[in-house]
């Protein structure tokens, strides 16, 4: 009786009226159940796909992770049900939702190394049984081992950059703010440089990430070597970028983090834009990045003041009826919060990573 009154095609019209985000998230979750209950094969992907989709650009990333394994498995027992996919959309789908999976890998402390080794073995046959994604592999081993092991990180994203394009890579601004981003962690500025070249001359096509990639790496770096004054164009440039969204809270604890240097009010108000949406986020590399610029603004503002009023949200561990608060305490909570978090990923990953990261958080010099 549900396949006698199931209407994909009709819901799917419905789907493609409601705007990306919480509401799409939402609806897709109940057409899922419906599609599964109807046994609809060719929904159950398309919908899961979309609604992986969803999650890694406009909510919690790491909840696509849970969905594309469901993908593999009915994927698996239905291999030609996006046969009628155009342009080998079905095998671009596949490797795409399972490389969605595979990017939070990162996010998630909890995820054993072996695991993950294991993740990027089975996707690396599902690469070689369609001839696709090659690029996106070495992509995703290089942003891994970022974590792990530099150099060795460095050496898979040469192979990323010498490997072809296809169906599945990034768009062309992505792959060069990635190259500035090895280069810079290999030390080597004048790279980046010439990598960013195109991007910062506007020679080539935006997503709409890529202007904030580029300039988040460059400020990261900058802060990080002390030099305030190149942070600060970065930042003031990333700042007014930013949109209302947990995608760009890695962007915004930089951001908060600089103008703890430069202004401080301004720092204050970024970091309450972003409070809610870190609250309960499964994505703990963003949580880690949002709490360490936090930790360094109320460090700033515990040099001048002992108090100040916040709007923060009640699942805020140290919320405050009246809404005041003070600095210090807020300045300890986020440092052993960052620490834990960080902790967690070195345990994982058999580095300092973190720890080092950290320790850098506050400048040693300011311009």
């Amino acid at each position: 009786m549900a396949k006698s009154t199931f209407d994909g095609e009709a819901m799917s019209i419905i789907l493609g009226l409601i705007p990306n985000g919480a509401e799409k998230i939402t609806a897709l979750q109940e057409y899922l159940k419906e599609a599964d209950e109807a046994g609809e094969a060719y929904y159950q992907l398309v919908w899961r796909y979309e609604y992986a989709y969803q999650e890694y650009f406009y909510g919690d990333p790491v909840k696509a992770m849970p969905v594309a394994s469901e993908f593999t498995k009915i994927y698996e027992a239905n291999p030609h049900a996006l046969d009628n996919v155009p342009e080998n959309g079905g095998a671009e789908s596949y490797l795409m939702i399972v490389q969605m999976g595979l990017d939070n890998v990162v996010a998630l402390p909890q995820i054993p190394m072996e695991e993950w080794e294991n993740m990027m073995e089975q996707f690396h046959t599902l690469v070689k049984r369609f001839n696709l994604g090659h690029k996106v592999y070495w992509w995703q081993m290089a942003q891994f081992w970022q974590y792990v092991d530099q150099d060795k990180a460095y050496q898979y994203f040469q192979r990323f950059w010498k490997t072809g394009r296809d169906g599945l890579s990034d768009c062309r601004a992505c792959e060069r703010c990635y190259a500035v981003h090895m280069s810079l962690l290999a030390g080597d500025r004048k790279a980046a440089d010439e990598f960013a070249k195109p991007l910062k001359a506007g020679r080539t096509n935006f997503c709409n990430d890529a202007p904030k990639l580029y300039r988040y790496y460059y400020l990261e770096d900058a802060l990080d070597r002390g030099d305030l004054k190149e942070a600060s164009k970065y930042a003031n440039q990333l700042s007014v970028k930013l949109e209302h969204r947990i995608h760009d809270l890695n962007f915004l604890g930089a951001v908060v983090r600089c103008f703890a240097y430069t202004d401080l009010d301004k720092a204050v108000k970024k970091f309450e834009s972003g409070i809610e949406l870190s609250m309960g986020l499964w994505d703990r590399i963003k949580v880690y990045n949002y709490y360490k610029g936090a930790y360094v603004c109320f460090h700033k503002l515990a040099e001048v003041r002992d108090a100040i009023p916040l709007n923060l949200p009640e699942e805020f561990p140290l919320y405050a009826k009246e809404g005041v608060y003070f600095c210090k305490e807020l300045k300890q909570w986020f440092y052993e919060q960052a620490e834990i978090i960080g902790d967690k990923f070195d345990k994982r990953n058999g580095s300092c990573y973190f720890k080092e990261n950290l320790a850098k958080a506050l400048l040693k010099t300011v311009d």
